[in-house]
């Protein structure tokens, strides 16, 4: 299957004083991205999608790599592979890219947690199927 994509324009307010993209927010434009997987594959708002199965998703990991700046008023491209689905969390991959090269590689491990109780909690079915169409080819 094919990663999911997203495109965003960095904007001057998530830039340092060089006009380059501060490195924390390379995890804030992917999960923009992640959530609009949610908002463009169910039919309901991500919250809705979570409430509805009585979970929520927390970021347990996150490993980036910085190969290149992202600059004020650039488009850059999120691509992202859902690479495992285990019982209770996923492990996703992130390519952030502008005009054809690496900006930034990420690996990220989320885990799914009972609203109630905020413990571990197997993914849902709904969720699983979903995410399972954006896997490795």
């Amino acid at each position: 299957m094919a990663p999911f994509r997203y495109k965003l324009r960095v904007r001057f307010n998530e830039c340092d004083p060089q006009s380059v993209a501060f490195n924390a927010n390379y995890l804030t434009y992917i999960d923009i991205a992640i959530t609009d997987l949610y908002r463009q594959h169910f039919d309901d708002s991500y919250a809705e999608v979570m409430e509805s199965n009585g979970v929520d998703v927390v970021v347990a990991e996150a490993n980036l790599k910085f190969l290149a700046p992202a600059r004020f008023d650039q488009e850059i491209e999120v691509a992202l592979t859902i690479e495992r689905l285990g019982n209770t969390s996923m492990e996703a991959s992130a390519v952030i890219c502008c005009e054809g090269a690496e900006l930034v590689t990420a690996e990220l491990r989320y885990v799914f947690v009972d609203i109630a109780s905020w413990k571990k909690t197997p993914i849902p079915d709904q969720i699983r199927e979903t995410m399972a169409k954006f896997g490795p080819a």
